[in-house]
């Protein structure tokens, strides 16, 4: 279940009345599009807003974002280097989601080395440190997932009841086979934010890799119900490679709980 944090664009309103920043009008309809799962609409939403800014990395930010996440990588990493041409110290996001661009393509050292300065600069930027934590755990070379669980501490010493830190600190502990102390971020996360699939999620990956069938198909079908209530919260092919599933990929349940429309 593919994880980041997107951050809200908000409004410039003046004490004169209604002034607003140019673009902010269209990266607030193309938020309400990308939630609406209108996603053409809203990349054209996006793009009226870099037009009306044209000094501005926010509106190609959030373009990249949602490239990215509709499968169009390179239109993505387009968008994400225009933002840093644009304004170098005022695009956060366009780093990480180039740093995310690297990690889909196979470069995780590349992807490291980004963030790495990022953090250099923000040491307490918890999207920043989800993401390296998330690309410690796919590069899986001895020693990552420790990097992992030291970075997810940090970020749990930020915002210990974010859904996003919680999860991903549970994740970071099955990285490193430390089930027991996965289990508690699961059911933390499942207590503190009922209506997410994350909990859910991750409580079915820890029982796949306990190797506990049963528990895994009803936490996943837990998951798959809340994830369905969310604009855009299931993927299918991304949970049908989550190599934490493998040992279900030929269970005919675990087909049916992720195929299902």
């Amino acid at each position: 279940m593919h994880l980041w944090v997107r951050a809200i664009a908000g409004f410039c309103i003046f004490l004169s009345g209604a002034c607003v920043e140019p673009g902010q009008t269209e990266i607030a309809r193309g938020n309400v599009l990308a939630s609406q799962r209108k996603f053409e609409e809203a990349l054209a939403a996006y793009r009226r807003a870099a037009d009306a800014a044209p000094h501005k990395a926010r509106p190609r930010e959030l373009l990249g974002h949602l490239l990215l996440d509709l499968g169009r990588s390179a239109d993505a990493r387009a968008a994400y280097t225009a933002a840093l041409q644009l304004e170098p110290g005022n695009a956060l996001e366009a780093q990480i989601g180039l740093a995310r661009l690297d990690t889909e393509e196979g470069r995780s050292d590349e992807a490291l080395a980004q963030l790495n300065e990022v953090l250099r600069q923000h040491p307490d930027n918890l999207y920043a440190l989800l993401s390296r934590a998330n690309v410690e755990m796919r590069r899986a070379r001895p020693g990552d997932a420790d990097l992992a669980v030291a970075d997810t501490a940090k970020a749990m010493a930020i915002d210990p009841k974010n859904p996003s830190v919680l999860y991903t600190r549970g994740c970071s502990f099955l990285a490193a086979k430390a089930y027991e102390s996965a289990a508690p971020a699961f059911e933390m996360l499942r207590q503190t934010h009922p209506a997410s699939p994350l909990g859910w999620y991750g409580a079915a990956r820890l029982a796949s890799a306990r190797g506990d069938r049963s528990a895994a198909i009803e936490n996943l079908r837990q998951a798959r119900s809340r994830a369905n209530a969310l604009p855009g919260g299931w993927d299918s092919r991304e949970v049908r490679r989550d190599p934490a599933f493998q040992f279900l990929q030929k269970d005919p349940q675990f087909a049916q709980i992720v195929n299902s429309d």
